[in-house]
């Protein structure tokens, strides 16, 4: 039985079903709406016929519950033609056939006694031919009639192997549970509690039924929505699917919310008081519940009921969506009493405002001004998307004769929303605002939001519109010009308009020399340097890192992030950490983490490079920040997951999680991040063995590169390389040689051990590939000896794999085993432990199952890239017989080319024999 997330429950029904027990007995699978009993009761029906019981199985339906025998027909059906049917004395098989109607039925119905006795003999006949299971899903609504008959059956088997498995929804258990399930003896009875999947076995469950991979946050905020109910996940997960990427409230069907709309309804009078203080509560517990409503009564049947679960003092609900239902059902009269009840006795600030918040009317400036003073603490303490909220509430109740004070309660609102990473958000509030704000320097600052707000919700054009109008708004104030034409520079970068760019770059340099401010003129030296750098200029001899310096709102956006680009391209890994180190600092101390996405996207590259992968997970949990936040996935934040499942071999779900990145970075018009998913989806395909595809990225990357202007060894720093890599497996020297002689003109301009190394690494391969393997061998060792001094294990790791097959061709094999032995220790070093096992000796193939001793050698040597006239002349056989082993070897394997034998080998995977 296979069902994620579920190895212990079904090990413990597999077994149930093979224990030999003398007589019935009952298999109860009890759990909350939509959790996956369901899921669980299929598995093990087909897992009881794998075992030859005779099945019988019904599912229960409450539209049906008023027909009578309606459960029996579905358990009988297609037995009435069966020798245990033939074999059931007269007139007790008319009296169920007539019942089932598999025959005319007499005028007067039969006996329900007559039915049951039929049914137990049948149960018997049936037995005596093998194990029986009886298998009813939603026990709880089986109709009346089919539960009598089966509780009459079950009193009366004695010896006969008849198992029933039932599954049962949340609140029918102990005294509430149905006859049936109470007619056994305890001994006889073993339940089940499927309780909420765990985040990944929800992961597994989501990304197997849609085929796409969600990043980490995205799942975290998933599971925390869903209660880790798979049924409920699914659907948010399909909205998502759909591209709603909803944050809000789960879309339910109709008929799970009538289900849970019921549950609520059927609360007494005080349980649904309970209920609705925990649904309006910030942190609900007992000492609160007991001032509000004076008892807790309600609460314990609340509880009892399974809809709340207390936790040490603190309360919430079993499945979090119950807390919209209750809402719902409460009606907006009851909540906002509630609110009130609550505002009188809570201490915290901030939540007592929250309260009042929800019992104002349409102005309250006395509401107003306790909201605005909780927001402010609410962002100090690290929460801008609260803090924007409850801003936006304040500045609805503020007065409309107090315009000017509604207006920055506006821009404040939507500032604190963008630095939460909710651009989207932002742009209806500034939109809003921006209609009633008069021209001049407010209305500049207002745009100089909105083009944040625009590129933080995916639209870099529209960054770039108004941010344009913004600077004609701010005409003559520098300290609006400097922070308006960073950010028009910084989102030209990102469009890929570099020759945009640096003319926004130089003004920003002239604005801030004219303005005497060093410290804002650092910040647009290293986003000129970096901007030239990328359209194919020398980098700057020597260059101080900029000090962070924002005019506005202290957001580390331009300078810094671009100065770390730099850093990145250059390869100056030090320099770059620094950079990213103090980068993510002042983020997190200024709780604007969320708009540092890209660069806490280019640190974790870094850190990959660098060789530390933990340091790499926790800049990419930054970057993801915002998703997890606001549940809307960013180009940045799949790129540097993606980059990290690479690194650890996790290559399926890195593709999923790239192309999704790409999909996103091309319809925001982000075409620098769209460069860079699109050089990681090659570097993906190249190390799963699919050279071809590769080559279709990286293509597209070199032709891009192109069209913009850009040089694509200094924007993506290994693509040239892995493009080399891909052209050299696919055969396609020619356009290998050409790479090659783009990337050595490129390091002729940039001479640094990143660009060295990758050159030597792209040539020493093409050299071993077409017949110059000595040659080879001697560029791929000057490769190793820039990424040792440099510091870059992954790259080395890789660059010694290359190695070792350029020496296997020289027929150096002792040094071909200890360089892939020295690969597979770097790799294990930092923890890339797939890519380890890529650098251990290859398996030998001597005797394999399916291979011939002959087309085993042939194998070996041919997935070390030799030709069939050197694989030849080693083995003293013909270039024929060479290729008819390969064509022998390529049917018994189901592999179609070179580079899949070489993978099949290279991975030790065999085809079954």
């Amino acid at each position: 039985m296979d069902v994620p997330g579920r190895v212990d429950e079904a090990r413990a029904i597999e077994t149930w079903l093979d224990a030999d027990v003398s007589g019935p007995c009952m298999g109860v699978l009890g759990g909350d709406v939509g959790v996956g009993k369901s899921t669980l009761w299929s598995t093990a029906l087909a897992a009881a016929n794998e075992r030859s019981f005779q099945v019988l199985s019904c599912r229960s339906d409450l539209s049906e519950t008023g027909l009578s025998y309606v459960g029996l027909g579905d358990l009988f059906a297609g037995l009435e033609g069966s020798a245990a049917v033939r074999g059931l004395r007269e007139p007790l098989r008319g009296v169920l056939a007539g019942t089932l109607w598999w025959e005319q039925a007499p005028g007067v119905p039969p006996h329900q006694r007559a039915v049951a006795l039929a049914v137990l003999d049948l149960l018997r006949n049936l037995s005596s031919e093998g194990p029986v299971l009886i298998a009813l899903d939603d026990l709880q609504w089986l109709d009346s009639a089919t539960e009598v008959v089966l509780t009459f059956v079950l009193r009366r088997l004695t010896v006969e192997p008849v198992k029933l498995l039932v599954t049962l929804g949340a609140g029918t258990e102990g005294d509430a549970w149905p006859t049936l399930v109470r007619v056994l003896p305890p001994e006889r009875v073993t339940c089940w509690e499927v309780g909420p999947l765990a985040p990944l076995a929800l992961a597994a469950v989501v990304e197997s039924r849609y085929g796409t991979a969600f990043p980490r946050p995205l799942l975290r905020w998933l599971h925390r929505a869903c209660g880790g109910n798979p049924l409920f996940g699914l659907e948010t997960a399909r909205a998502w699917s759909e591209r709603s990427y909803p944050s809000g409230d789960l879309p339910l069907p109709e008929s799970l919310r009538h289900l849970l709309r019921g549950r609520v309804r059927a609360l007494p009078p005080a349980a649904a008081e309970a209920v609705l203080l925990v649904a309006c509560a910030e942190t609900p517990t007992i000492a609160l519940v007991r001032t509000v409503t004076g008892s807790l009564t309600g609460l314990a049947e609340a509880i009892n009921r399974r809809l709340v679960v207390l936790e040490h003092e603190s309360l919430g609900f079993r499945d979090p969506l119950f807390r919209n239902v209750v809402f719902e059902v409460a009606g907006p009269l009851r909540r906002r009493e509630m609110h009130q009840r609550l505002a009188r006795v809570v201490t915290d600030v901030e939540e007592r405002a929250r309260h009042l918040a929800a019992t104002a009317g349409r102005t309250d400036p006395v509401v107003a001004d306790t909201l605005a003073a909780a927001a402010a603490l609410t962002a100090a303490r690290g929460d801008p998307l609260t803090a924007g909220d409850m801003t936006a509430h304040a500045a609805r109740l503020t007065s409309p004769g107090e315009r000017e004070l509604g207006l920055r309660r506006w821009r404040d609102a939507a500032g604190h929303l963008i630095s939460g990473g909710d651009g989207s958000r932002a742009l209806v509030v500034l939109e809003d605002a921006l209609r009633r704000c008069p021209p001049g320097p407010v209305r500049a600052e207002m745009l100089l939001l909105l083009g944040q707000a625009a590129f933080g919700s995916g639209d870099v054009p529209g960054s770039i519109t108004r941010l344009e109008r913004g600077r004609a708004e701010a005409a003559g104030r520098p300290d609006l010009l400097i922070p308006i034409t960073a950010g028009l520079t910084y989102y030209c970068v990102h469009r890929g308009d570099l020759a945009a760019a640096q003319g926004h770059a130089r003004e920003l340099l002239r604005l801030t020399e004219a303005a005497g401010n060093e410290d804002a003129r650092g910040e647009a030296v290293a986003v000129l340097s970096a901007i030239e750098l990328m359209r194919g200029a020398p980098p700057p001899a020597a260059m101080p890192a900029p000090r962070w310096h924002n005019p506005v709102d202290r957001r580390p956006l331009v300078g810094p992030h671009l100065y770390g680009f730099l850093c990145r391209c250059l390869g100056d890994l030090p320099e770059a950490r620094a950079v990213f180190a103090a980068l993510r600092t002042a983020a997190v101390e200024t709780g604007t983490v969320a708009c540092a996405d890209w660069g806490m996207a280019w640190a974790a590259e870094v850190e990959c490079l660098a060789g530390d992968l933990r340091a790499a997970a926790r800049y990419a949990d930054l970057a993801a920040r915002a998703v997890e936040a606001t549940g809307v996935p960013t180009s940045a934040a799949l790129f540097a997951e993606a980059l990290l499942l690479a690194m650890h071999g996790e290559l399926g779900r890195a593709r999923l999680l790239a192309g999704e990145g790409l999909r996103i970075a091309t319809a925001s018009g982000n075409r620098l991040a769209a460069l860079s998913v699109r050089a990681l989806l090659g570097f993906v395909d190249l190390s799963d063995g699919d050279p071809m595809s590769a080559v279709r990225h990286l293509d597209a990357v070199e032709q891009t590169s192109r069209s913009l202007g850009v040089v694509p060894d200094v924007v993506c720093p290994t693509a040239g390389a892995d493009h080399v890599e891909a052209l050299v497996q696919v055969g396609q020297y020619e356009q290998a040689t050409e790479r090659v002689e783009r990337i050595q003109r490129h390091l002729r301009v940039v001479d640094r051990p990143l660009g060295r190394g990758l050159a030597a690494r792209a040539h020493g391969v093409l050299l071993t590939a077409t017949g110059s393997p000595k040659r080879g061998a001697a560029e791929l060792e000057a490769a190793v000896a820039e990424f040792s001094a440099a510091g870059m294990p992954f790259e080395l790791g890789r660059t010694l794999l290359a190695l070792s097959r350029s020496q296997s061709r020289l027929r150096r094999r002792e040094a071909a085993r200890r360089t892939m032995e020295r690969a597979s220790r770097v790799f294990t070093k930092i923890g890339a432990e797939w890519w380890a096992g890529r650098g251990e000796p290859r398996p030998r193939l001597s005797a394999p199952d399916r291979l011939t001793v002959s087309e085993a050698q042939v194998v070996a040597l041919a997935a070390e890239g030799r030709t069939n006239q050197e694989i030849a002349k080693e083995l003293a056989i013909g270039v024929k017989t060479v290729e008819s082993h390969l064509s022998s070897v390529y049917r018994k394997l189901g592999v179609r080319s070179r580079t899949e034998l070489a993978l099949r080998v290279s991975t030790g995977r065999r085809t079954p024999g």
